[in-house]
């Protein structure tokens, strides 16, 4: 038996997220559909972080174990993409200890959020959002408050028993000639949390939200504080770090 490790970048636009769902179109699907037409076996595949419906991939890590033993590296890589949509690509594939665990593995989570500084065009409008007027001295003077440990639930969807404390490690603002791009690394993430945070940013740029909103959020837990959830077209898993 083998375990492969996979690396594996997506357009998220049309998938209703990473996990698997019946009868709608997955990244966890259409991956556990290439295995089987690759090999005629079922596989189970097991992936680092479940990307909401939308959000993006660079480097989703996943894996699976198989009793197929001759198939090289390379050769998982060349059949997979010949077998999956033109949306979701293999990146690199390794063979691993059966100690590792795509997603109990992880020690952290980076990901990016992209706002374009003009209105998007039909070639990139999938993958960043675009706002009119936003105070960009108010996202700088603030945005590093989300750094730290925190009880994230005021910026995420609560899950009943799901841990809320999580460690921040860094959040960086970089600009370009076209966008301003906001990182997130973290030991990992809360559902719609990267988004809420992004979305409390926006609103505050554009005056709907006070300034000191992310205190507040962060003394209260009260989600009715936070902004909209930002659209998921922005977001892009970056890297994992194991």
């Amino acid at each position: 038996m083998k375990r492969i490790k996979l690396t594996v970048a997506y357009d998220g636009s049309d998938y209703y997220g990473f996990q698997r769902l019946n009868k709608l179109p997955t990244i966890q699907n259409e991956l556990e559909k290439g295995l089987k037409n690759m090999t005629s076996i079922p596989h189970f595949v097991f992936g680092a972080s479940r990307t909401d419906k939308g959000v993006h991939a660079k480097a989703q890590v996943v894996h699976f174990d198989t009793k197929i033993t001759e198939i090289t590296t390379d050769t998982w890589i060349k059949g997979l993409n010949k077998r999956l949509p033109s949306d979701i690509r293999v990146v690199k594939a390794e063979v691993v200890s059966e100690n590792f665990h795509a997603r109990h593995s992880v020690r952290s989570k980076k990901y990016e959020y992209r706002i374009s500084k003009n209105e998007s065009t039909p070639f990139t409008a999938r993958y960043e959002v675009y706002y009119e007027n936003l105070n960009w001295d108010i996202i700088k003077q603030v945005y590093k408050q989300l750094e730290g440990t925190h009880d994230f639930v005021g910026f995420a969807k609560y899950v009943e028993g799901k841990p809320t404390i999580k460690n921040l490690y860094q959040v960086n603002l970089r600009e370009t000639k076209n966008h301003y791009i906001f990182t997130f690394h973290g030991d990992n993430f809360l559902r719609y949390m990267i988004r809420s945070m992004m979305g409390t940013l926006i609103e505050m740029a554009i005056g709907r939200k006070p300034i000191d909103t992310i205190e507040k959020i962060f003394i209260t837990n009260n989600r009715k504080l936070a902004g909209k959830t930002a659209p998921a077209k922005g977001l892009t898993l970056v890297k994992m770090f194991y």
